[in-house]
């Protein structure tokens, strides 16, 4: 049998390490640092919502728990782990543009979200492409790191808009029945 030199037991260390770390890192951004980035966008999305409110003189209210944020992103029981509470019958008292200016709010801040994260993903990819190709810098790491975070929040983002825009009680149902006037 052949006995393995002290190298290669080093480069088989330093192998193993590298994708220890990069599978610790991949599980913390999925489990944990995911369900606050959502969080954040969750946040303004809901200010938005009640910075119209405010503008209508309606009482609003929202609160975050950064506590209950991990376990309510992961559980599918949970209905909404957002939304801005306010008084619906100084709501429906609201001409139909008004209504759809508020519902709309929270859809424009997700959009102006999914819009800043697609131009950074772009031209962060663009300059490294730049630096791989005519640089010769290939260390990357920061980079890539950078580009996960963001593009998993991209998905999640992308996601949760377009429930929005399903879902039965969303903003975007709201819109509709608000202008139809149902």
């Amino acid at each position: 049998m052949k006995k393995r030199s002290f190298a290669s037991r080093e480069h088989f260390v330093l192998g193993f390490f590298k994708v220890f770390y990069t599978a610790a890192f991949l599980f913390i951004s999925v489990f944990f640092v995911l369900p606050y980035l959502v969080q954040i966008s969750t946040y303004f999305h809901e200010k938005a919502h009640q910075k119209t409110l405010d503008s209508y003189y309606i009482e609003n209210s929202y609160y975050v728990n950064l506590i209950e944020t991990i376990p309510r992103f992961w559980n599918p029981q949970t209905k909404k782990l957002g939304v801005t509470k306010f008084d619906i019958q100084a709501y429906e008292k609201l001409p139909p543009l008004q209504k759809a200016d508020i519902n709309l709010a929270g859809v424009i801040s997700d959009l102006r979200f999914l819009f800043l994260i697609a131009v950074y993903l772009a031209f962060a990819n663009v300059y490294t492409f730049y630096k791989i190709r005519y640089k010769k810098e290939y260390d990357l790491t920061w980079v890539l790191a950078v580009n996960w975070l963001l593009f998993i929040w991209l998905l999640a983002l992308l996601q949760i808009t377009v429930a929005n825009v399903s879902y039965g009680q969303g903003d975007i149902y709201q819109l509709i029945k608000a202008v139809v006037g149902r």
